[in-house]
């Protein structure tokens, strides 16, 4: 598919999209990044779209996967005022420090992953897709995800092991 029929498609699948994302996200800023999103992963397997029977079945799973994954990133609980001030005492302070230098690891180490093994870890981790969703965008099989996504995760408790000083 060239860019001028993909063009064509974007923008007949594009009030579709945006509509499934607004009524998940209820933000229209949050709703057309998701739309963008949703574009972009369908750019990238655009080569691909002729072997689906239904591109916008394709085009609103992967709109609603992307909107999920938003909410639970979101993770929002309401705190009272006792327990926030109780947030900034030395010892959470220091415990925070803590959780920002584990995440920085954590972030640096899964960059240092092979390229197909971090691009499917995050596909799965970050963004919440399904490994049928992630074998269906990437063009493999699901055996390859689930493969791909087991070493990774062997690879960053063995790291996370050496790190410590602990033998696996």
């Amino acid at each position: 598919m060239n860019k001028e029929e993909f063009s064509k498609l974007a923008h007949r699948l594009r009030p579709g999209i945006a509509s499934v994302s607004l009524r998940f996200l209820k933000d229209e800023d949050e709703a057309e990044d998701n739309t963008q999103d949703t574009l972009l992963k369908l750019w990238i397997v655009r080569e691909r779209l002729q072997n689906y029977k239904s591109v916008d079945a394709l085009a609103i799973a992967i709109c609603k996967n992307l909107c999920i994954s938003k909410i639970r990133r979101r993770k929002i609980i309401p705190i009272e005022l006792d327990e926030e001030m109780a947030l900034t005492s030395e010892r959470n302070a220091q415990w925070m420090l803590e959780e920002k230098e584990n995440s920085g690891w954590l972030a640096e180490t899964i960059d240092g992953l092979p390229a197909s093994q971090m691009q499917i870890l995050k596909m799965s981790q970050q963004e919440g897709l399904s490994n049928s969703d992630i074998a269906l965008i990437l063009g493999i099989s699901e055996t390859t995800v689930r493969t791909a996504i087991c070493k990774a995760r062997k690879t960053l408790l063995e790291k996370l092991a050496s790190s410590r000083g602990l033998t696996l």
